[in-house]
């Protein structure tokens, strides 16, 4: 009889955190394309980012978005979570508003930024797969 437990999880890979802010104007989800030198980069997504130690996924979208967009954001509501990378990788889908009049991207994190209808975006190529399952949590 082997003195291993029945179930280990020494093999599984850690289920890693994110966080994405969704931001809305007019019918038209705010949607960055990702800077070449960064994993999936070129890619059409919803900004947002990796949960750090330390925090929460509501502070992580805050702390995110202001990282990649130089604005401050006011969460308003948790709309739901989305499994991504064979289930390795959490995003929490938060709602957020913003008084900023313009953004400040970072161009180590953010190539492009667009208004983008829903339509717009399941169109845009290329798009992360996760697209698609954020505006399901929507709506649209």
């Amino acid at each position: 009889m082997s003195d291993e437990p029945a179930h280990s999880n020494e093999n599984r890979p850690r289920t890693r955190r994110g966080a994405i802010g969704i931001l809305e104007r007019d019918g038209r989800y705010l949607a960055i394309r990702r800077a070449p030198q960064l994993i999936k980069g070129g890619y059409w997504c919803f900004p947002g980012g990796h949960v750090e130690p330390g925090e929460n996924a509501r502070q992580a979208v805050r702390r995110e978005l202001q990282e990649e967009l130089g604005v401050d954001v006011v969460v308003t509501e948790r709309l739901g979570s989305i499994r991504v990378d064979a289930g390795r990788y959490v995003l929490v889908v938060w709602r957020v508003t913003s008084n900023a009049q313009s953004f400040h991207p970072n161009e180590n994190e953010i190539a492009e930024w667009r208004w983008l209808t829903p339509s717009e975006l399941r169109s845009i190529k290329p798009g992360l797969p996760s697209n698609e399952r954020v505006l399901e949590l929507l709506g649209d």
